[in-house]
C-alpha cells in the first residue's frame, strides 16, 4: 500500500482499495472520498488489545497505594461514592485504633486476583463512519495510537464478517454521549470509566472536578448529538468534516487540538481585525519579519501569516492550527501542553510575539531617562514618552493596537503630583460591585407539613456561613440559629458547613441545603450537653444499594458521655422524613440503620444507648424506591435575581470605565516612592486614557485571585455594539474628536474557574454579518445575540477605520 499524507483520511484509503489503487490521493481524490466510500467494496477493521478486568466490590481484600507504599485492607467505599473519585479502604494497620481513619486512594489492586484477571483480550472492531473522516495525523483508535488493520473485501457482493451494531447504551470507555449536568443542561461528554451499572462521565471542555458517576439507565444520558446543538461541540474529539461549513469566506472553523478552545477564540477575533487581515493575507508581513527577534526569530509571524491566509482561502473549510500551536508553545512554554488556558493571556503573548517578529527597529537604543511630568505640561510629556517608546518599539501591532494611559500619583506626605504615560495594548477594566454574590439555597422546614423553599440571597463574599444563614432566615422567616447548612452532591450530604466556613469557597454550581432543626434552640433538654449534626442518606436495600432522593440533616442532643438513646434518633429521622412517604402508609416504609464505627450498618434496639463519635453514621433504607416521593418545593421570587447585578440594575461598560478611571489609594505592599520627598507611602492614584488606538481591546476582569480565594465574576455587563464614545475618559483634547468605536468581535468564556469553554462572536470583514465561531462550528447569528454575560474580551475598531475594503482587495488577489 502506498504512503498517505497525514492530512488524508481512511475514506481515501477505502476509495483507493475499492478502485484497486487507481486514485492518486490528490486533493481531488480527497474531495471525492466520501462519495467513493458509499460505493466501497472493502471495509476496514482494527485490532483492539485490552486487559481483562473485574469491577471491585465492597468488602474485598485489597492493597491500597498510599504515599508510594502498598497497604492491605478491606475495601469500604467505591469511587462513585466519593466526590473526588477515590476508593475508601480500612487498612489492617489502622484496625486496632479507637477511631480508624479512612484511607482514600485512587489506586488499589486485589490481594488475590480473580481467575482470568489481567489476561490480554484481542478483538477486531470495524472502523466507524466518524473515524473514516478523521485525518490520519489525528487518528487514534487505541490507547497507544498504533493500530493493526484488516482489509475485508466483499465476496459475491456480500460482507464476510458479521458487523454487530451495538446499542448506544452499551457503554465503553471513550464513548461520547450527551449528558444532563446538575443544572439541567445537556452538554457533550465522554465516558472515562465503566463500573457495574454506572459510568463516570467527563463534560467536554470542563475541569475534571465536574466529573460524576451516573446510572447507565438514567434519563440524564442521551445518544451523542441528540440533545446538544451539534456534534461539533465535542471539543476533545472535534474532527467533523473538513468541508462542513455555514459561513462566509474568512469566517471558518478552527479544529480543537485538545483544550485549545481558548486559542481558537483569540485567533477568530484577531482574524476579524481590520487592517491586520490584509497585511497578512497579501504577504506584506514577510518583508518586515525580524529574523533576529527575541525568542521566536520570526516564527510567530510566519505561522500566524500562514494560518490567516488559509482561513481566507476561497474554499470554505475547517482549518487545523497545528503549526501555530507549536510555534506559540515554543515561544511561551505554558502554551505548549494541552491544559486549558486563558484567552487574554494567549492574546497578550500573541501580540508580543507578532510585535517582536515584525519590529522595524533592529537595534534598540538605550534611554535611562523616563519621561515624568508634574501635570502642568501633559501634552509635551506624553509626546516625549511616546517618541521614546517608538524609537524602541515600531511595528504594525504598535501602529494599530497600542495607545497610551495617563497615570498620576499624589504623595500624601508632601502633595507632590507625579505623572507618567505608559503604552497599553489591552485595556483591563474591573467589574464593579462584586463584593457580594447571589447564593441559591433550598431550605427544609422542621414542620413536615410545610413545603421546601428554594430562594436566593445576597451575601458578602468576605462573609461566612453564619452570614448566609442570617440572610436566609430573614427571607424564610426562621431562626438562623436553628439551621444546619450543607452541600448536597449526588443525592448525599457531601459536606456539613461550620458556622465560620467561607462564602467564597462555595462554588456557583454547588447545591446548598439548609435544614431547620428545632433541637438547636437554646432551650435544650436539661440532660443535653451538646448537639451533634448528623447527615442521613436515602438508600434501597439489597445487594445493589442505590442512593437516591434528597438527604436530610438532623441535630442529635447528647449527654455528658456523648451518648444518645437509639429510639430518640429514630424518632427524629421519622419526623424529618414524614414529608417523603405517601399518606396511605401508616407505618414508616424504611428502616433506620446506624453505624458507630467501621462495622456494618445495623438496626439497634430503641432502648440502647449509642456512643456518638466521628464515624457515627445513619441511613434510611427504604423498602422500595416507589415508597419515596420528593417533597414539594416552592420557588421564591428572589431566584429571578440570579445572574443579574445587585439590585436588578444592569451593569454597563461605562460603569467599568468609570471604575477604571476612579481615584484610589494604593494598597499596602504597593507603596509609591515619591521622587520629591523620597518617602514610600500609599499615595492617591488615578488612571485616564490619553492616546487612543485604532483597535481597542477591552478585557472585562472576570477572574479574581487573592491569597485567600479565587472567583469568576459572572455579572452581565452591557456593552454597546456601535457608538462607544471614549471622550469622557480621555484626557487628551486632540483625541476626543475621534473617540467613537464600533464592536467587531467578542471572546466569550462559559463555565467556572476550573476550565470552562471559550468561543467567539465576530463580524465578517466582507459581508459584515455576525458569526458564532465555536471551534469547528460556524453559524450565522443575529446581531442582537452578540450581547452576552459570557463576554470576556471586547474588540472595537475606531469609527472610520474600516478594514472591509482592504479585505475585499485581499480577496480579489486570490
Amino acid at each position: 500500500m502506498k504512503p498517505y499524507p497525514k492530512e488524508a483520511s481512511l475514506s481515501q484509503v477505502i476509495a483507493d482499495l475499492s478502485n484497486d489503487g487507481k486514485s492518486n490521493g490528490t486533493t481531488e481524490a480527497k474531495a471525492k472520498a466520501e462519495d467513493e466510500e458509499s460505493k466501497a467494496t472493502v471495509r476496514l477493521w482494527y485490532l483492539e488489545v485490552s486487559t481483562k478486568t473485574f469491577p471491585y466490590e465492597k468488602g474485598e481484600r485489597v492493597e491500597a497505594r498510599y504515599n508510594g507504599e502498598w497497604y492491605i485492607g478491606d475495601l469500604k467505599g467505591l469511587p462513585e461514592e466519593d466526590k473526588h473519585g477515590r476508593y475508601s479502604v480500612l487498612c489492617d494497620v489502622d484496625k486496632g485504633k479507637p477511631t480508624p481513619p479512612k484511607t482514600l486512594v485512587r489506586q488499589i489492586r486485589r490481594v488475590t486476583p480473580k481467575e482470568g484477571e489481567g489476561e490480554e483480550i484481542k478483538e477486531w472492531k470495524a472502523v466507524s463512519d466518524r473515524e473514516l473522516k478523521v485525518e490520519l495525523g489525528l487518528l487514534k483508535l487505541t490507547k497507544s495510537g498504533l493500530s493493526k488493520f484488516m482489509v475485508e473485501r466483499k465476496n459475491d457482493g456480500k460482507w464476510i464478517r458479521e458487523l454487530i451494531i451495538k446499542d448506544w447504551r452499551d457503554f465503553e470507555v471513550g464513548d461520547y454521549i450527551d449528558c444532563e449536568d446538575t443544572q439541567s443542561k445537556f452538554l457533550p461528554a465522554v465516558i472515562k470509566k465503566v463500573r457495574g451499572g454506572k459510568i463516570q462521565v467527563h463534560y467536554v471542555g470542563y475541569s475534571d472536578k465536574w466529573d460524576e458517576w451516573i446510572d447507565k439507565e438514567s434519563d440524564r444520558l442521551a445518544k451523542r448529538g441528540s440533545r446538544c446543538r451539534t456534534t461539533e461541540d465535542y471539543d476533545d474529539d472535534d474532527y467533523g468534516s473538513s468541508y462542513g461549513f455555514g459561513g462566509s469566506q474568512g469566517s471558518v472553523g478552527l479544529r480543537n487540538l485538545g483544550n485549545t478552545c481558548f486559542m481558537n477564540s483569540t485567533l477568530q477575533c484577531m482574524n476579524a481585525t481590520p487592517s491586520l487581515t490584509d497585511f497578512f493575507v497579501d504577504g506584506e508581513y514577510r518583508s518586515q519579519i525580524n529574523r533576529s527577534a527575541y525568542k521566536s526569530g520570526g516564527r510567530i509571524a510566519e505561522e500566524y501569516g500562514k494560518l490567516v491566509k488559509e482561513m481566507w482561502a476561497q474554499r470554505p473549510h475547517t482549518v487545523t492550527p497545528r503549526g501555530f500551536k507549536a510555534a506559540i508553545g515554543d515561544f511561551a512554554p505554558r502554551f505548549s501542553g494541552y491544559q486549558q488556558q486563558d484567552s487574554q493571556e494567549l492574546l497578550a503573548c500573541l501580540l508580543e510575539g507578532l510585535h517582536e517578529d515584525l519590529n522595524r527597529i533592529r537595534k534598540k537604543p538605550y534611554d535611562p531617562n523616563p519621561a515624568i511630568g508634574d501635570g502642568k505640561n501633559d501634552e509635551k510629556i506624553a509626546e516625549l514618552a511616546w517618541n521614546k517608546y517608538r524609537k524602541r518599539e515600531d511595528s504594525v501591532i504598535i501602529d494599530n493596537i497600542y495607545g497610551q494611559i495617563r497615570s498620576q500619583v499624589i504623595c500624601p506626605e508632601c502633595g507632590n503630583l507625579s505623572v507618567k504615560f505608559d503604552p497599553c495594548g489591552i485595556l483591563q477594566v474591573p467589574i464593579p460591585s462584586v463584593e457580594t454574590k447571589l447564593q441559591a439555597v433550598t431550605i427544609q422546614y422542621a414542620d413536615p407539613s410545610k413545603p421546601n423553599l428554594k430562594l436566593a440571597v445576597s451575601v458578602e463574599k468576605s462573609g461566612d456561613v453564619n452570614d448566609l444563614q442570617a440572610a436566609v432566615a430573614k427571607v424564610a422567616n426562621v431562626d438562623a440559629k436553628e439551621l444546619i447548612s450543607c452541600e448536597v452532591y449526588h443525592n448525599k450530604v457531601y459536606k456539613v458547613f461550620s458556622q465560620d466556613h467561607s462564602i467564597n469557597s462555595i462554588m456557583d454550581n454547588d447545591i446548598i441545603y439548609m435544614f431547620e432543626v428545632l433541637s438547636l434552640k437554646s432551650e435544650k433538654p436539661e440532660d443535653s450537653k451538646g448537639i451533634m449534626r448528623v447527615k442521613v442518606n436515602m438508600e434501597t436495600g439489597g445487594r445493589d444499594e442505590l442512593i437516591f432522593g434528597t438527604p436530610v440533616c438532623i441535630g442529635i442532643p447528647y449527654n455528658d458521655d456523648h451518648e444518645v438513646k437509639a429510639g430518640d434518633v429514630e424518632s427524629m429521622i421519622v419526623n424529618a422524613l414524614k414529608r417523603n412517604w405517601s399518606n396511605d402508609k401508616k407505618e414508616k416504609p424504611f428502616k433506620v440503620l446506624v453505624r458507630t464505627d467501621w462495622n456494618e450498618f445495623k438496626e439497634i434496639s430503641p432502648e440502647k444507648m449509642i456512643k456518638l463519635s466521628r464515624d457515627f453514621e445513619v441511613k434510611a433504607v427504604w423498602d422500595s424506591k416507589e415508597d419515596y416521593s420528593e417533597a414539594k418545593c416552592l420557588k421564591h421570587k428572589s431566584l429571578a435575581n440570579l445572574g443579574e447585578s445587585e439590585g436588578g440594575e444592569v451593569l454597563t461598560l461605562k460603569a467599568c470605565l468609570d471604575s477604571f478611571t476612579k481615584e484610589e489609594i494604593l494598597t499596602a505592599g504597593n507603596e509609591y516612592r515619591c521622587p520629591a520627598c523620597k518617602k514610600e507611602s500609599r499615595g492617591k492614584k488615578k488612571l485616564d486614557l490619553w492616546r487612543l488606538p485604532n483597535i481597542l481591546i477591552v478585557q472585562l476582569k472576570r477572574f479574581q485571585y487573592t491569597r485567600q480565594w479565587r472567583d469568576k465574576i459572572t455579572t452581565y455587563v452591557d456593552y454597546p455594539l456601535e457608538g462607544l464614545d471614549l471622550a469622557t475618559w480621555t484626557k487628551a483634547k486632540d483625541q476626543k474628536r475621534k473617540a467613537v468605536y464600533d464592536l467587531y468581535a467578542v471572546s466569550c468564556h462559559g463555565g467556572g474557574l476550573g476550565g470552562g469553554h471559550y468561543w467567539a462572536y465576530a463580524k465578517n470583514l466582507v459581508d459584515q454579518s455576525w458569526y458564532t465561531l465555536n471551534d469547528s462550528s460556524v453559524k450565522k447569528m443575529r446581531k442582537n445575540d452578540v450581547k452576552t454575560k459570557e463576554a470576556y474580551l471586547l474588540f472595537y475598531a475606531r469609527r472610520g477605520f474600516n478594514g472591509s475594503q482592504a479585505a475585499r482587495e485581499a480577496r480579489s488577489k486570490k
